[in-house]
This record gives structure tokens, C-alpha cells and sequence, in this order.
């Protein structure tokens, strides 16, 4: 028995010399296999954050250059005209407005155009093609061939479109002196209108109608980094947190010149200046409601959408959360910008007056749910209209009879 006990010892030995070898290497093997998934991840969260991070400069905190974006971009062709029908085209999935019922207005090489509704559309040879109503234009009608772009911002150059009379003048903020259009109007509630970030100040004048029918005057204000304006000593757009300084500006012109309240109509990245002046201005009392269409009010939750609807390069998968998140906060040591300051719902607690906010279900640049989360913080102070097939800013041009109604009714129930 002993002998056999003797015998089976190396064997049980070498057995367990022999697990313990293998573990070893399976360990070893782990070990490697973690590290090259760690330098991986680093690779692809380091690497591709910084990547992200970059586009983040170009395309949100790079500050536009004007001589760029004056550029005209005519992308579509007059087709026909016959009486009050004009057809125009354009590559196949080029221009979305070309076949987006409602009103836009149109830029020629020597002309402007209002077109209406969507008669016609289709898909020949390639290209787009689209019937809408002839609402006005400013000359004889375009000969076929004729260069075209549509323009969401409908009104050609400043309030003298819509007939009305207004002046240039000029506010000051910290950063030195700002170019407005003032336009009188009978009431001493004034509307300060706020662009959207590298939008032009006529991007308000689709409600300026409204506005000046109700009787208040308006202050259509540029703010820093516009084209002509001082810029922001960071060199980028601020999203709010520098912008105020300006809205604050425009508040106390108005102040001095006979406002006894205002009225914020801010458009896009416009309603986070205006939420940005309410909680960080002295001046803050005077604000009577505000209007907002697509306000971009939580910047960090536009970045994400954004990057949803993205794809890796390379790759062709949707971007992952984890990356833009890695993206946001290399950005922030990059650019010097706290995400959390630039969520303007979460101090809503704070809001002591109406806001009428307008937001379309096909806003591929702010999501809808921003606005509904607003909504959802003040029921008791915010209306919500959501606008169906709407984009970004277009609101109106869906519907420009509706939302002149929602308008002229809130204003009216504001007081």
C-alpha cells in the first residue's frame, strides 16, 4: 500500500505542478488581454475624445467667419412660372425646404421671392422638384434657370420688409458698444429679440409682426461675436454665459428710453441668453415673459442629440454616449466650459414669469425633449406648442397664421 502511495505522489505532484503552470499562464494571458483592452479604450476614448472634442471647436465654439457665411449658396434652379404657381429643383435630398409645405422666402441673384404652400413634388432624374404658390415677389417674376435658395428666415434685410418704420442705434454692454434696430411702437413693454448663435438679426423679423401688432416695441439686438461686434475675449461663442452681459444691455437701453418691462423673445441659443440674463442680472425684475422658439436652454443634452444622429468614421455605427461624453468633458478642459452652468432648466425654481415656447417635432438640432422638460419643471408658467413636421427655428414658417395667433393670445393674456 505504501508503495503505491509512493508511486502515485509524483504523479500527483507533477499533475499539480502542472495546473499550477497553466493558471500561471492564464493569468498571464488575462493580464495581457486587459492591458491591450486598457490601452485600447484609452486609444479609443482618449483619441477618439479628442477627436470629437475638435469637431465640438469647429462646428459650436469656433467663433463663424463672416466672409464665409456671406457667401450665397444658390443650390436650386427656377424651373417654370405661370401666374401665382412657381416650380423650382434641386438635387434629390439636397434642400429639405424645397419640399416642406409652408412659407420661406427665396433669394435670387437680383431678386426675392415669398413662396407658399407645397402644390407639387417629386423625384426626377435625380433632383427634386416642387411647386409652391407665388406669394410676392419683389420684381418681374424669374426666367427659368434662374439661380435660386430657399430662406427660412423669410424677410429679405431688416423691418422696413414688413412696412414698418425703425431706427439703428446703439446699446452698450461691458464689452463696448452694439448695434440694434429699435422699432417704436405705442406700449412701454418693450421686446428685446436675440438671434440664434451665427444667425443675423432679421431672423427675428417673422415675429416682429406680431410684437409690433400687440403694440410693443421692439430692440433687435446683435450681440459679441456677431459679424461687425466686438468679440468674446475667450475667441468662442459662451452659450449664455457671456452673452447676458449684452441682453442686459439691450434691457437697460430700453429702461432709458421709456420701458417700463420687457418682454425676451429668444430664438435657439437666443432664449439661453435671455435665461443666462434672468439669473445673473440686477435688472432681472423688469422681465414681464419671454418667447422661445427651439430654445437651445440645456447645451449638453444639444450635444448629445447631435451626436446621436452621427456615425463613427470608419466604422459607420452610431457615435456610443460613452464617447461623447469623453468628447464633452476633454471639451471642457479644452475650451473652459462647465456643462453643468449651461443647463438653464435645472434653475427654473427660480422663473417668476410666462413663457410661450414653440418647438417642432422634426428639429434635427435641438431636441424637442428640452423643451417638453421645461415644460415639465413649470407647467404653471410655460406653454408648450408643439409644432408638427416643424425643424429648427421653423415654427412659424409651418404655420405663420397659427403662430401669429399664439402670439398675439399670449401676449395679450401676459398683460
Amino acid at each position: 500500500m505504501d508503495d503505491l502511495s509512493n508511486s502515485q505522489r509524483p504523479a500527483n505532484e507533477a499533475t499539480e505542478k502542472n495546473s499550477r503552470s497553466s493558471t500561471a499562464r492564464r493569468n498571464r494571458i488575462l493580464r495581457r488581454a486587459a492591458i491591450v483592452v486598457g490601452v485600447l479604450l484609452f486609444l479609443f476614448y482618449g483619441a477618439g475624445g479628442w477627436y470629437f472634442s475638435s469637431e465640438l471647436a469647429s462646428d459650436a465654439f469656433a467663433v463663424d467667419d463672416p466672409d464665409e457665411d456671406s457667401a450665397d449658396d444658390f443650390d436650386l434652379e427656377v424651373v417654370s412660372l405661370q401666374d401665382d404657381r412657381i416650380a423650382f429643383r434641386g438635387q434629390e435630398g439636397g434642400d429639405k425646404d424645397l419640399v416642406t409645405d409652408g412659407a420661406y422666402g427665396v433669394d435670387l441673384p437680383d431678386g426675392w421671392l415669398h413662396v407658399g404652400a407645397l402644390v407639387d413634388a417629386s423625384v426626377q432624374d435625380g433632383y427634386d422638384v416642387a411647386t409652391r404658390v407665388l406669394e410676392f415677389t419683389r420684381e418681374m417674376g424669374p426666367a427659368p434657370g434662374t439661380p435660386a435658395d430657399f430662406d427660412s428666415w423669410y424677410h429679405e434685410a431688416d423691418p422696413s420688409d414688413l412696412g414698418l418704420p425703425y431706427e439703428d442705434v446703439l446699446f452698450r454692454s461691458a464689452l463696448g458698444e452694439f448695434n440694434a434696430w429699435f422699432v417704436p411702437s405705442d406700449a412701454d413693454t418693450w421686446a428685446i429679440l436675440i438671434h440664434g448663435k451665427g444667425a443675423e438679426r432679421r431672423e427675428g423679423l417673422r415675429l416682429l409682426d406680431s410684437i409690433n401688432a400687440a403694440g410693443h416695441p421692439a430692440l433687435i439686438i446683435n450681440y459679441r461675436n456677431d459679424p461687425g461686434e466686438p468679440r468674446d475675449p475667450s475667441g468662442y461663442y459662451r452659450y449664455g454665459s457671456t452673452e447676458w452681459a449684452e441682453v442686459e444691455g439691450a434691457v437697460r437701453y430700453a429702461l432709458d428710453h421709456g420701458a417700463s418691462d420687457v418682454v425676451l423673445v429668444g430664438m435657439s441659443t437666443g432664449a439661453a441668453h435671455a435665461l443666462s440674463f434672468f439669473y445673473e442680472s440686477d435688472l432681472a425684475d423688469v422681465v414681464a415673459a419671454a418667447i422661445f422658439d427651439s430654445p437651445n436652454i440645456d447645451f449638453g443634452r444639444t450635444v448629445d442629440y447631435e451626436a446621436s444622429q452621427r456615425s463613427l468614421p470608419l466604422l459607420g455605427v452610431q457615435i456610443p454616449q460613452s464617447l461623447t461624453t469623453a468628447a464633452k468633458f476633454i471639451a471642457s478642459l479644452r475650451f473652459d466650459f462647465d456643462w453643468s452652468q449651461h443647463d438653464f432648466i435645472d434653475d427654473a425654481d427660480q422663473l417668476d414669469f410666462p413663457i410661450l415656447v414653440f418647438h417642432g417635432t422634426e428639429d434635427g438640432t435641438v431636441p424637442l425633449d428640452v423643451s417638453e422638460r421645461l415644460h415639465e419643471k413649470r407647467p404653471d408658467l410655460v406653454t408648450l406648442v408643439v409644432v408638427d413636421g416643424a425643424e429648427h427655428v421653423q415654427s412659424w414658417n409651418a404655420d405663420p397664421t397659427r403662430y401669429g395667433n399664439e402670439v398675439a393670445t399670449f401676449l395679450a393674456r401676459a398683460g
